[in-house]
């Protein structure tokens, strides 16, 4: 059965009686962090302007929450740190040309990590720092195109690389692939008229998700499989800001910065949503409960304030909210990372502070 209660739920998030059902605790871990302090693989390191520093000064211009890993790119090349900022390993196989601009790495779980550069070219290092392959992503457009993006699971298991901007006959188009064992690259997105926002894969790197738009209509999640077998086209009326999938991939949370709505992935059908007066900058849909955890607040430069998180059941429509007195830090170098802990229970990280949540309806 479906619960489609937008109204509803919008009515409770907006009235003044709320029980206090919903509680949250910080990690006594923590605890102690101001707002440019973050816990990465059980160490603290600090994040300033987007960049990251361990004790040691190395700065990293990306960095994989999943993994102790992190990396910096300096003039001879690529530095791979463990979580504590100690160093692994310096990779004299590639060159940083220190005008390309376009310069990323992401690091895998086993210490081998991928530079994009050049804007469309990616190189593939395995763990001890050599060049496994190169792999362009060029579209070879006369008109150009956007820098290409990088979209993996945690464990690299499914890559796949995209074209936001493509520019053909003056219309902006896109183009996603995924990268085989074999190095060679498969197409499973094309549009001439509508470049991606973004492409995320499940979790368990079964499942793949682009988001595109065009001016004057709704935004399109194409949904598919890891060998790019279309699966259903989802559309929804504001600007996405991001879709999750849940951990056995049946369904997928997609998000605005003031709605958030929950589909099928097996037949696109909505199971319900619901929309909010302040900034919605976090949305996930926890199945097992029913259950949708959602993060509001204002935000100013990547600290949050004014925070309220709420749980909104979708099989007994209730909703419940608490307010965070306190201000939490927040990075574009890491995702925020819901976890179930038991029944109505769950841990969230990603922020300054690790947070614990509990609810009850």
């Amino acid at each position: 059965m479906r619960y489609i209660f937008s109204f509803i739920v919008f009515a409770l998030v907006t009235g003044t009686a709320f029980s206090q059902s919903l509680r949250i605790s910080e990690s006594s871990s923590t605890q102690g962090n101001n707002t440019n302090q973050f816990t990465v693989a059980g160490h603290q390191i600090d994040l300033n302007n987007s960049s990251l520093s361990f004790s040691s000064g190395a700065v990293s211009s990306d960095l994989n929450d999943i993994t102790a890993l992190s990396s910096a790119l300096n003039n001879s090349g690529v530095t791979v740190f463990e979580g504590a900022g100690e160093e692994l390993y310096s990779s004299s196989s590639y060159k940083l040309q220190s005008d390309d601009n376009s310069v990323k790495v992401y690091v895998k779980p086993n210490g081998g990590f991928i530079v994009r550069e050049n804007i469309a070219n990616f190189l593939f290092f395995d763990e001890s720092g050599k060049i496994e392959q190169s792999v362009s992503n060029s579209s070879q457009s006369t008109e150009g195109e956007s820098v290409s993006e990088l979209a993996a699971d945690p464990a690299f298991k499914t890559v796949v690389l995209y074209n936001p901007k493509i520019v053909r006959d003056q219309i902006e188009g896109s183009r996603a692939r995924i990268v085989k064992p074999n190095w060679t690259t498969s197409d499973i997105f094309y549009s001439g008229d509508r470049p991606i926002r973004f492409v995320k894969v499940s979790e368990n790197g079964q499942f793949i998700a682009v988001v595109s738009y065009k001016d004057g209509e709704d935004d399109m999640i194409d949904v598919m499989d890891r060998f790019g077998n279309e699966l259903e086209t989802i559309s929804f009326n504001q600007t996405i800001a991001d879709v999750r999938f849940s951990e056995d991939g049946e369904f997928l949370t997609v998000r605005s910065n003031s709605r958030v709505g929950v589909y099928s992935v097996l037949d696109g059908e909505r199971e319900g949503s619901t929309s909010f007066r302040s900034m919605l900058h976090f949305a996930e849909y926890v199945p097992q409960d029913n259950t949708i955890i959602a993060l509001t607040g204002d935000e100013s430069g990547s600290v949050l304030s004014g925070i309220e998180f709420h749980a909104i059941n979708i099989e007994a429509r209730a909703i419940e909210r608490q307010d965070y007195n306190s201000s939490l830090g927040i990075s574009e170098l890491l995702s925020l990372s819901l976890k179930r802990t038991g029944s109505n229970s769950y841990s969230l990280t990603g922020l300054s502070k690790a947070l614990n949540l509990s609810v009850s309806f």
